[in-house]
């Protein structure tokens, strides 16, 4: 019978201390993986004032022999001799932003570990010191403004703010800066013809991008208009059933419209005054126009119905995107273009379409289609329409000034 051979308790002991040393002393020279360093409590581009709190993690599979902390390529104390030397610590730090110049800083993170190669890993953050008061104010404090026409909100700022937004009527409108790098903040506020004639609170928020925020308070008072009125027109009924066949609903559109709206883009892609869209010969329905039809009852229109020459060019009233290039059951031949910041223009009833596409970038004076009477029209004319945050005011406004 075979013995079981024992081996001492002590010989399994040396052997795994001769193993535990060997892989030790191996994985000391042969380590070559650069420590891991996470900095919590700021962030890359941020802006702070105040005193900034924050932490240096690591947790790597050597030990860090030692960390340095620099800001502005000035070292600073991080004051934590015990935690180094291991794998895994949180080292706190404090930034008392007080005492730095507003604007841009550079804080840099180094770590060495404790191999023979000392693997080295270097992280910069850049972040921003923000300690102004925030002020502002309305470059007008009373807006005076008739019915179906557009309020040209204009806000001074000393700085540049992460959020301004204007409420009016309980519905918002975002601000955006009038130029590139400007601290003059700008929106548009339309007031729908069939808003009444009245004095209304206008009030401003406006948020820095470290949170301080103030709020403005003005005031908005709508004239109002005398529209004129239309007896109403006819259309063939044979007209209206051949535009059914082959023409879609214009809940699509305005479906369409609201989503276009809500995607706009966040700067104005114009300049100057917008453009009537064809040699206007004559203006046969005015904006805000009361009509009673057989069709739609009574309704204003809120656009204007302008005249020239069958099947003529109809131009691009100002710079901006297609957004829309379809047939609709009243609108007929429709083109959509928006212009940024929620303004949107539409040309309706054309005859055709130009070389053009959805998505392209048209310039001002660029054609768009020929005039015509497709969908709900008894005549060759052009609808133009334009729209603020999708309510229609009126055209010619910004045909007369600059917006």
């Amino acid at each position: 019978m075979l013995k079981r051979f024992k081996i001492p308790f002590i010989v399994i002991i040396t052997l795994f201390v001769i193993f535990w040393v060997g892989s030790s002393i191996f994985n000391y020279f042969t380590h070559n993986v650069i420590p891991e360093i996470i900095i919590t409590g700021i962030e890359r581009e941020g802006f702070y004032s105040g005193v900034i709190q924050g932490n240096i993690k690591s947790n790597n599979s050597y030990k860090i022999a030692q960390v340095r902390a620099f800001l502005d390529g000035e070292e600073i104390n991080l004051d934590c001799p015990r935690q180094i030397g291991n794998k895994k610590f949180n080292i706190p730090f404090k930034i008392d932003t007080n005492n730095l110049l507003n604007g841009l800083h550079i804080l840099e993170i180094e770590a060495i570990d404790s191999s023979y190669n000392q693997n080295k890993s270097n992280d910069k953050l850049e972040f921003f010191v923000d300690n102004i008061p925030l002020k502002a104010t309305f470059l007008q404090q009373e807006y005076r403004v008739d019915q179906g026409h557009t309020v040209h909100l204009r806000i001074q700022a000393n700085k540049k703010i992460a959020d301004v937004n204007a409420r009016f009527l309980e519905k918002i409108y975002s601000c955006y800066p009038e130029s590139e790098n400007s601290k003059l903040y700008e929106c548009f506020i339309p007031i729908d013809c069939e808003q009444n004639a009245d004095e209304y609170i206008l009030t401003v928020e406006l948020f820095d991008k470290v949170k301080n925020n103030i709020k403005l308070t003005g005031k908005i008072i709508v004239n109002a208009v005398n529209f004129p009125r239309q007896k109403g027109f006819k259309i063939a009924k044979g007209k209206l059933e051949e535009e059914k066949e082959i023409s879609m609903s214009n809940k699509i559109l305005e479906d369409a419209l609201e989503k276009w709206i809500q995607d706009s883009s966040r700067k104005k892609l114009w300049r100057g005054k917008f453009e009537i869209p064809i040699e206007l010969q004559r203006v046969a329905t005015p904006f805000g126009e009361i009509r009673t039809t057989s069709e739609k009852g009574r309704y204003l229109h809120k656009a204007v119905d302008i005249l020239n020459h069958p099947k003529s060019v109809v131009w691009a009233s100002q710079d901006g995107k297609i957004i829309i290039k379809d047939r609709f059951l009243l609108t007929g031949n429709t083109v959509a273009i928006d212009h940024g910041v929620g303004v949107i223009t539409l040309y309706c009833h054309l005859e055709d379409f130009a070389d053009i596409e959805v998505g392209d970038f048209v310039k001002k004076g660029n054609p768009i289609g020929r005039l015509g009477m497709t969908g709900y029209a008894n005549g060759y004319h052009l609808h133009w329409e334009l729209r603020v945050n999708n309510v229609s005011v009126d055209p010619f406004e910004w045909t007369k000034k600059v917006f």
